[in-house]
């Protein structure tokens, strides 16, 4: 390449370079201007969502005893209940799994929807099915059959799981 090419080549190599980054820093700014794009869509319809802190279980405070099988066992030691506003709920639970010496913390996600009626939430499964209760002999808690809960004015939301007797009480977040 000769001395005369290189400006030459510098400009075309800045035009190839330059023409993405500006492309990408004039779509960032799209939205400002008032344009639509995909991704100020996706942004603009995302559902709120309002997290709830499991407080109690059964009446007992966190950590609580959900499985006991031999020498191991499951404590529930945190939890929070996400309802958004479209209809969705997730349960995300952290669960100290102990096996003789040995415990180990995990994380556990259960999801469903749930509908209102009135300060009552009835809670359903994926497939849009009330949650049945999974019967266990040895007295096992499964914390993803939610059925249906109350909200009270001080932002404390009382839910009862689908056996029927097991009450689960979340306070919202920032309450």
């Amino acid at each position: 390449m000769s001395s005369s090419n290189r400006p030459l080549a510098a400009a075309a190599l800045a035009a190839v370079l330059g023409g993405p980054i500006v492309t990408i820093a004039a779509a960032a700014q799209e939205p400002a201007a008032g344009r639509d794009t995909a991704a100020a869509q996706a942004i603009a319809v995302a559902p709120a969502e309002t997290p709830y802190l499991l407080l109690d279980l059964g009446g007992k405070p966190l950590p609580v005893r959900i499985e006991r099988e031999w020498r191991c066992y499951e404590d529930v030691v945190a939890g929070t209940l996400r309802l958004r506003e479209d209809g969705r709920w997730r349960l995300e639970t952290t669960v100290r799994e102990t096996c003789g010496s040995r415990s180990k913390m995990e994380q556990e996600d259960e999801d469903g929807t749930y509908r209102t009626e009135g300060s009552t939430l009835r809670f359903l499964d994926d497939d849009g099915h009330r949650n049945r209760a999974d019967w266990s002999l040895d007295g096992e808690i499964d914390l993803d059959d939610l059925d249906h809960g109350t909200l009270g004015e001080s932002g404390v939301l009382t839910v009862r799981l689908a056996d029927g007797k097991t009450v689960l009480r979340f306070r919202r977040e920032g309450a």
